[in-house]
């Protein structure tokens, strides 16, 4: 199994016969996170405890701030994309949503990363992945590559 983040390459492996794509945030969002969460706990300690202003108000303003960092950092572990013979599975902080392979028409790919294209002609965004990761989505998927110049 090889592990690595979503910056530098997929991570591999998987119950199932081995095959399975996991692309999530970079570690650096994560990090950024902790940095601002040090940075803002002292802050945030001091409106709990001293309450300076308003003090109910100051309470829930210091809880905020000690939050919001950790809470990015949960959104950075926990969404992405895990792609598998049965389908995309795109994972957010609280929800997550599987779109089977029967479901997928294609994949369009631009500036703003790669959507999937469904049956009804709707897009879904697949973020953080992103073009290079596509041949290796289809064959994980049992896909074949094919371009808009094949007709």
């Amino acid at each position: 199994m090889t592990s690595t983040d979503a910056s530098t390459g997929p991570i591999l492996g998987g119950p199932r016969n081995g095959r399975r794509l996991r692309v999530r945030r970079p570690a650096a969002v994560t990090g950024a996170a902790f940095v601002a969460w040090l940075t803002v706990l002292p802050l945030s300690v001091a409106l709990i405890v001293e309450r300076p202003v308003w003090g109910a108000f100051s309470a829930a303003a210091g809880l905020v701030l000690v939050l919001a960092p950790v809470a990015v950092s949960m959104w950075a572990w926990r969404s992405g994309i895990d792609v598998t013979r049965d389908g995309i599975a795109i994972r957010g902080l609280f929800s997550s949503r599987t779109i089977a392979w029967k479901h997928i028409d294609g994949f369009a790919h631009g500036n703003e990363g790669v959507a999937a294209i469904l049956d009804d002609q709707s897009q879904v965004r697949l973020d953080p992945l992103k073009p290079e990761h596509l041949p290796q989505v289809l064959a994980i998927g049992g896909q074949e590559l094919r371009t808009g110049d094949d007709d």
